[in-house]
């Protein structure tokens, strides 16, 4: 006989003080039988009994309903979820006995019949005490005395005679079987208990229940016919055994009933099976597609991994010969940078030492030949690339301060020293000759007003120069970085300051032109004296054909071609009065603080109308009217386009701005910071804390008056006064860019 079954595995109860309460699926239903339980058996162990019905599965256990037909595989997974569900379907009914304070236990056992399932468990644990519905609910009714329930009438019948059952209904006792070995009280109507004597009715019970065992386990799928002939089998054997009794014809006629009540629930049962497992079969083939499909996607990943993993394992061997041959290559370009280093460390030597040389013999030319301005001479240093570029940063974009058609301005600290320096642009490179010849040329020219050239670098054609802390004209006329305005002594005071350095540079033989005079180039220091810049800066960046004013270095073509002498712009000629027309419209800018592109119209029309202050910057403060008027006048005279009708500048210019220069220094020293009485910080000696008189540049890069650093020498040292660390030679270099700058200081005061 097949059956499918699963019960918890084996335990040992005390049956004799332990109740057994049949609980179902529904825990609302079951609740009342279990209650009754509780109230009625106080002090007694409580054991929640339940028998579970597979849904997956068609295998009646007391039929044999067609089990080799039936049979299918069933996943793991399912097992295990049906098994989760039923332990938290019995977890609900022990929290019930919990909180009614009784001790409880539970057991369940998978069987297709539940009815069954309870009598094999009162079997299989010897149960003494069992409670269980005995009809449902909506049968109940106080006159309700016998048992309404198949599945109760079953267990009343076959359970063994030593339990005891209760059959309750609502939280009501309607029916009880007493436990005695000897006889089973059932006060049940039934159609087997209508028959005769105790003996003939169990001969009889024993004949139907062995027929129909043997009947039912016939083939379920064989249609209602096959459930008919059962039914007429058993009712013919009914009839023979109670034909000595005319009593015993009722009790046929409801046996029949009654077996053909339950032929129709077999036919409605097979059908419903049949039907289940036409699902159970489709669910397993779509299944077993999924994963056939499923199973030639791992095997088309495998193979591609596979591939992968080939392809990495090339790729890896690819990657480290690679890296060897990097380090390789890396080696060898160590190698080569360490030889070109010593290789420019040489050349740039072999330079120094042959520009030197040239610049030597090219000025004893020049003074032999006249040539030359009668001028001290300065011998200026040279810087190499590499120190450029550390002063710089690497040419960091944040140091440039300025980059016009001449080139850019980075700022930047070179040997401890704050500097400027200019990097001319590469087109219309001149030779290496004739570069150090302009050079040689711009160090020999040194005023209070000129930029002060410290030194160059040939190498990168760039020029050094001091550092200005107040930036240009430009910058403090537009108030650049919030800066407070100008105040109208100072640009008098700037403006005579200007035509005193053009006086200078116009009056040398041959004469020295600036050619790029413009606000940007006019530098204020810290007392707001004003430094001229890029002094001769055309002569060392020819134009090669190309005009001045479409030069793409520029930032803003247009406006400083504005500041240009129209007649250099035809001809390309530079003459001094070329620097006057610049020097106009700077006066005027002084004056108006306007723009450049309509201030000769402005000024004009301002002096035609007598309503000059409209057009005064009202910033510098209040302008003396009558000394803006004759600045005004002598701006537009040397902005005349014909060279010939703009004034001279030392008879005309120089002999009006002296006078209000005169006027304005008392007044101009009160209103700048008093800073004139301050001494630079790179004019001191580290050791004296004194202003130098003869600066000498130490192995530590630190310029140190002579006889301070020699008598540190002297002394034995052989280590840096400022770093402490050890020098590599005790050679000192006069520093005569910073004692000129001293020099020029000094008499400044």
């Amino acid at each position: 006989m097949g059956s499918f079954e699963a019960i918890e595995e084996e335990r040992e109860f005390d049956v004799e003080e332990t109740i057994f309460v049949a609980v179902g699926k529904n825990v609302e239903e079951s609740k009342t039988t279990l209650f009754w339980a509780v109230q009625n058996f106080v002090g007694k162990k409580i054991c929640v009994l339940h028998v579970h019905q597979p849904e997956h599965v068609v295998e009646p256990t007391d039929l044999n309903f067609s089990a080799k037909r039936l049979k299918q595989p069933i996943c793991e997974e399912l097992w295990e979820v049906e098994h989760q569900k039923q332990h938290e379907l019995l977890d609900q009914y022990l929290l019930l006995l919990v909180q009614a304070g009784v001790e409880a236990d539970k057991i369940w056992i998978e069987m297709n019949k539940v009815e069954k399932g309870i009598v094999d468990t009162i079997a299989a644990h010897n149960i003494r005490w069992l409670v269980m519905g005995g009809a449902a609910e909506n049968h109940y009714s106080e006159e309700l005395s016998e048992l309404k329930s198949k599945k109760a009438f079953f267990v009343c019948q076959r359970a063994p005679i030593s339990c005891h059952i209760w059959f309750v209904c609502k939280g009501c006792l309607i029916y009880t079987r007493g436990g005695s070995k000897d006889s089973v009280d059932l006060e049940i109507a039934s159609p087997l208990l209508l028959l005769g004597s105790d003996i003939e009715n169990e001969q009889l019970q024993n004949s139907v229940s062995e027929s129909l065992t043997n009947e039912c386990y016939a083939d379920a799928e064989g249609d209602g016919n096959e459930l008919e002939r059962i039914s007429r089998s058993l009712s013919s054997q009914w009839s023979v055994c109670s034909s000595s009794s005319t009593n015993r014809v009722v009790g046929t006629s409801k046996l029949a009933l009654w077996l053909t009540d339950e032929a129709k629930a077999l036919e409605n049962l097979c059908a419903t099976e049949t039907s289940r497992r036409k699902e159970i079969e489709e669910v397993l083939a779509r299944e077993k597609q999924e994963v056939e499909k499923m199973r030639n996607q791992q095997d088309k990943f495998l193979k591609e991994l596979q591939m992968v993993q080939d392809q990495k394992s090339i790729l890896e061997a690819q990657l480290e010969e690679s890296q060897s041959i990097v380090k390789e290559l890396e080696e060898k370009i160590i190698s080569a940078v360490k030889l070109l280093i010593s290789f420019k460390e040489k050349r740039d030597k072999l330079r120094i030492e042959n520009g030197n040389a040239v610049t030597e013999l090219q000025k004893l030319r020049r003074v032999l030949n006249g040539e030359v301005p009668s001028f001290c001479s300065v011998q200026i240093p040279a810087f190499s690339f590499m120190e450029i570029n550390e002063a710089t940063q690497n040419f960091d974009p944040s140091w440039k301060i300025a980059e016009g058609r001449y080139g850019s301005v980075y700022k930047g600290i070179l040997r401890h020293i704050h500097v400027a320096i200019k990097m001319l642009p590469s087109y219309g490179c001149q030779s290496q000759l004739d570069f150090q010849n302009e050079v040689e040329l711009l160090s020999r020219v040194r005023h209070p007003n000129l930029l002060t050239l410290i030194g160059t670098c040939p190498e990168s054609r760039s020029l050094v120069y001091e550092h200005v802390e107040n930036g240009s004209l430009e910058d403090r006329l537009a108030c650049k970085g919030n800066t407070c305005p100008l105040p109208w002594q100072i640009r008098t005071k700037i403006a005579a300051d200007i035509c005193s350095t053009l006086i200078f540079l116009h009056s040398n033989k041959p004469h020295i032109i600036h050619g790029n005079l413009k606000p940007s180039t006019v530098l204020l220091d810290a007392n707001f004296v004003c430094k001229l810049g890029d002094l001769g800066i055309f002569r060392m960046v020819p134009q090669n054909g190309h005009p001045p004013h479409t030069n793409q270095l520029c930032n803003n073509p247009e406006e400083t071609s504005l500041y240009m002498d129209p007649d250099y712009l035809e001809t390309g000629k530079l003459t001094p009065a070329s620097d006057v027309y610049s020097f106009g419209l700077i006066l005027l800018r002084l004056l108006t603080g306007r723009p450049i592109l309509r201030i000769l119209k402005d000024v004009e029309c301002a002096l035609e109308n007598e309503n000059l202050e409209a057009v005064l910057d009202v910033s510098a403060g209040d302008w003396p009217l009558e000394q803006a008027k004759q600045l005004a006048q002598l701006g537009l005279r040397c902005c005349e386009t014909n060279q010939v009708n703009r004034p001279d500048l030392v008879s005309e210019i120089w002999s009006l701005l002296e006078q209000m220069r005169a006027s304005c220094i008392a007044s101009a020293s009160c209103l700048v910071s008093k800073k004139s009485g301050k001494i630079p910080s790179n004019f001191m000696c580290p050791i004296y804390q004194e202003v130098m008189t003869d600066p000498q540049i130490a192995a530590d890069g630190y310029t140190y008056e002579s006889e301070a650093i020699r008598g540190w020498f002297e002394s034995g040292h052989n280590t840096s006064p400022m770093t402490n660390l050890k020098l590599q030679h005790c050679d000192l270099v006069p520093n005569y860019a910073l004692q000129n700058a001293i020099l020029e200081w000094q008499q400044r005061l």
